[in-house]
C-alpha cells in the first residue's frame, strides 16, 4: 500500500479472519503491562474501561481490524443522554479531541487506528496510539466537564 494510508476497509477486504477470545484477552493483558496503570477496569470481553468521573467513561476497545475509543456515560446510560450531557461543551471539546460528538450514532467522540489486530505483530503500535489517545482524552475531558487538572 505504498503511496497511500491503510484504511480500514482495506484490512475487511482481505479476508481478516476473526480475533479470538484467547487473542483478546492476551491483547489487554499485554496493554495493561504495558501502560503499567491500575485505573484499566475491565469493561467486556473486546473493551476496557479508565473513569474520568462518576458518570463519564473512556472505553477503549479492538476488533480484528482497529483499536479504537470513545466517551460514554455509566453503564446503563444511553448515548443520547451522554451526548445530551456533553453538547454543553461544544464545539470546544469535539476540537481539542479532534473528533465527532455525534459522529458515529451511540459513541460519543468515538476515534479509531485502523490495523490488523490479529497480527500480534500491529500490538505494539496499538498500544502506543491506544496509551496516547487515553491519556489526551482524559486529560482533555477532565479539564473540559470536571474543570480539574488531567
Amino acid at each position: 500500500m505504498a503511496n497511500r494510508a491503510l484504511d480500514e476497509w482495506d484490512i475487511a477486504c482481505t479476508g481478516l479472519r476473526s480475533i479470538s477470545a484467547a487473542e483478546i484477552k492476551t491483547f489487554w493483558n499485554g496493554y495493561i503491562v504495558h501502560r503499567k496503570d491500575v485505573r484499566i477496569e475491565h469493561g467486556s470481553l473486546y473493551s476496557r474501561w479508565r473513569r474520568v468521573s462518576d458518570d463519564l467513561v473512556l472505553s477503549l476497545y479492538l476488533t480484528n481490524r482497529s483499536v479504537g475509543l470513545f466517551v460514554r456515560g455509566q453503564r446503563g446510560e444511553r448515548f443520547a443522554t451522554t451526548a445530551n450531557r456533553l453538547e454543553a461543551y461544544e464545539p470546544d471539546l469535539g476540537l481539542a479531541l479532534d473528533a465527532s460528538l455525534r459522529g458515529y450514532e451511540g459513541c460519543c467522540y468515538l476515534t479509531n487506528l485502523p490495523l490488523p489486530v490479529t497480527d500480534p505483530a500491529s500490538w505494539p503500535q496499538a498500544y502506543a496510539w491506544l496509551e496516547e489517545r487515553e491519556e489526551h482524552y482524559h486529560h482533555v475531558l477532565s479539564e473540559a466537564v470536571l474543570g480539574g487538572p488531567g
